[in-house]
């Protein structure tokens, strides 16, 4: 199985145009070959999501797993999908990120963001977000790497 790995810089434009990094290009590519993505808005950072087609299943499956007219079914088809843009890669392998993705991850246009890849899906970050939620994150990497994988044990 093919993922999204390693992390990107790249280069917002003016009009809030930025180019998706070549190997996720592909990727998206080999998985649709029709092109594009989905994009929107992390509910647990200040940051977007994105994916194939294939992330957009995932999300369904999860959603069809619970019965209709669940509350957690309905919490989730409306806080969701209703943000999720499906979008086109230009000839340059550029998308364009609308005001509201732009404002929710904190990026300015022009300016620069990161790509992270995070298996089936990645993220978009600005930078110094980005910088700091890596460092946290490698931090309790290691520590729980220490521990053996036992949060309760002292290393």
């Amino acid at each position: 199985m093919e993922l999204f790995l390693s992390t990107f810089k790249n280069r917002i434009d003016a009009k809030g145009r930025v180019s998706v990094p070549a190997p996720y290009r592909a990727l998206l590519t080999r998985r649709q070959p029709e092109g594009g993505l989905i994009l929107g808005p992390d509910i647990s950072a200040p940051a977007l999501v994105a994916g194939g087609r294939d992330y957009l299943d995932g999300v369904n499956r999860r959603i069809d797993e619970l019965p209709d007219l669940h509350p957690e079914r309905e919490m989730l088809i409306d806080g969701l999908l209703p943000f999720l843009s499906e979008l086109s890669l230009d000839q340059e392998g550029r998308i364009q990120l609308q005001p509201q993705f732009l404002e929710h991850a904190g990026l300015a246009s022009p300016g620069e963001a990161v790509f992270v890849g995070r298996r089936h899906s990645f993220q978009i970050w600005e930078p110094k977000a980005w910088d700091a939620r890596a460092s946290e994150a490698r931090a309790k990497a290691a520590a729980w790497l220490r521990s053996g994988g036992n949060p309760g044990a002292k290393s």
